[in-house]
């Protein structure tokens, strides 16, 4: 009877150190498991192009504003070249006709080729009024002038009183505001009258500038 509980109670003993043995086998295959490390991607990250305009950039577009602006034909007569007067002025239908004369008053031989810029001012160096001349014709080719010899363009100045007043609405004019052709600098000459302030109004035409 002894032995068969003594037999029973080894075997328990041995089921017990069993169980205790699978158990920390387990755990000890666990604790040897190290966790791979997160996969690196061998794919290297896309370049972008979001950054500030480049310093080449700006300096591209300025030099493109630079060039809308003509250079000066080294030929081409100058306002400090000139002096500018004004011929006899002739009457047409509600209009007057008003030579321009340049004198080269330089000593080399200069090149008028093309259009004057006119418009009205209030004075010398004062402000423009309304808008600036329209160009009639075409142009008659370079005329050169040597020293002491003229070039002539005509302008004609609509009698702006003609006009409704609340479409011109007139104002007080000085003299015009002539540039040269192909001339970076103007010249004036006085005239006193009335203009059109508004800039829809067309009141002054010019012709192209023709030797004499």
């Amino acid at each position: 009877m002894i032995g068969t509980r003594a037999a029973a109670a080894v075997f328990a003993a041995a089921l017990a150190l069993a169980a205790a043995g699978c158990s920390s086998g387990t755990s000890n295959d666990t604790a040897g498991v190290t966790a791979a490390p997160p996969a690196v991607s061998e794919t290297a990250p896309e370049a972008t192009g979001g950054g500030p305009t480049g310093a080449g950039e700006s300096t591209g577009n300025a030099a493109s504003t630079a060039t809308d602006r003509p250079a000066a034909d080294p030929n081409a007569c100058t306002a400090t070249e000139l002096t500018l007067t004004a011929g006899q002025s002739e009457g047409a239908a509600g209009s007057v006709i008003i030579p321009l004369v340049f004198t080269n008053k330089g000593a080399r031989t200069c090149v008028l080729d093309g259009f004057p810029g006119v418009s009205y001012v209030t004075g010398e160096g004062g402000t423009e009024v309304g808008a600036a001349a329209t160009r009639a014709g075409s142009s008659a080719g370079p005329v050169r002038l040597a020293p002491g010899t003229k070039a002539t363009a005509n302008v004609r100045a609509v009698q702006v009183l003609n006009y409704p007043s609340s479409d011109c609405v007139p104002g007080a004019v000085g003299g015009l505001r002539v540039f040269p052709p192909n001339a970076f600098d103007a010249l004036f000459l006085p005239h006193s009258g009335t203009g059109c302030t508004q800039p829809g109004v067309h009141q002054l035409e010019v012709t192209a500038v023709v030797a004499g």
